[in-house]
């Protein structure tokens, strides 16, 4: 589609256009995606997930609903309760064509697994015990698996045909977790902290790298990690932090 969405917390979804050129940039739409928001000082606020290839967006956060929108008719298909204790704090799809699942994860530690077919909650799932910080699919390794991290630095690796027991576990830090980004095809996990830190794993839990300070002979260190972000096709992360510093990495060239 070619745009570029922005979710507020007074619910509103706008739909920006022409993103490429400064200037240029053109307001192409607007909606209550969330209209039942509740949002809170340091809560999630709204959380927003393209499905892949479908023209359709899925809403939640600080709402006790989850849905689905057809973006080209700004119109909602889906709505389905949460069930959750409290807001809503990741969300994300995993399944192949012929069965999808919308993934949602709480404050309440729970990893959700809703059927858009019957709009309800299908599976739910209970290893974790805070609150979920991320959830992704991972499709460098299976359209059946995703990850998701929480607050106590652990991420977990689940296959959506074995129900109930992940795969695996990451103990990525030993304090709390803020961030969490995988690479969709290459073998990375990235997680940040508070403690002023970013590491990398491999999907075997593995520890590759961590980053710790800036770059340059007096560089600082940088502050507790807040987002974290992985180009779609090549080996860049993007951390963010509450330094007010965005910084970019990437692989050093072998000389």
């Amino acid at each position: 589609l070619g745009l570029i969405l922005v979710g507020s917390d007074d619910g509103v979804v706008r739909a920006w256009r022409g993103f490429g050129q400064r200037g240029e940039q053109v307001l192409v739409g607007g909606w209550k995606a969330v209209p039942d928001m509740k949002p809170q000082p340091r809560g999630p606020g709204m959380l927003l997930h393209m499905l892949p290839n479908q023209g359709r967006l899925l809403t939640g956060g600080e709402s006790p609903f989850l849905r689905v929108w057809d973006l080209t008719r700004e119109r909602c298909i889906h709505t389905m309760a949460t069930t959750a204790a409290g807001p809503l704090s990741a969300i994300t799809s995993c399944g192949d064509m012929q069965r999808q699942y919308l993934v949602a994860g709480g404050a309440d530690g729970v990893v959700r697994l809703f059927d858009e077919r019957q709009c309800d909650v299908a599976l739910s799932l209970h290893e974790h015990t805070s609150y979920i910080i991320g959830l992704q699919h991972l499709h460098s390794r299976s359209p059946h698996q995703l990850i998701s991290g929480a607050s106590t630095g652990e991420a977990k690796i689940w296959d959506i045909r074995q129900h109930r027991r992940s795969l695996s576990t990451i103990q990525a830090h030993k304090d709390r977790m803020t961030a969490m980004a995988v690479h969709p095809y290459a073998p990375l996990i990235s997680t940040g902290s508070d403690n002023h830190v970013v590491n990398l794993h491999n999907i075997s839990g593995e520890l590759v790298h961590s980053i710790r300070k800036h770059d340059g002979f007096l560089g600082q260190r940088i502050g507790p990690v807040r987002c974290l972000a992985l180009h779609p096709l090549k080996l860049v992360l993007a951390a963010g932090a509450t330094d007010s510093i965005i910084s970019i990495y990437q692989p050093k060239d072998k000389e």
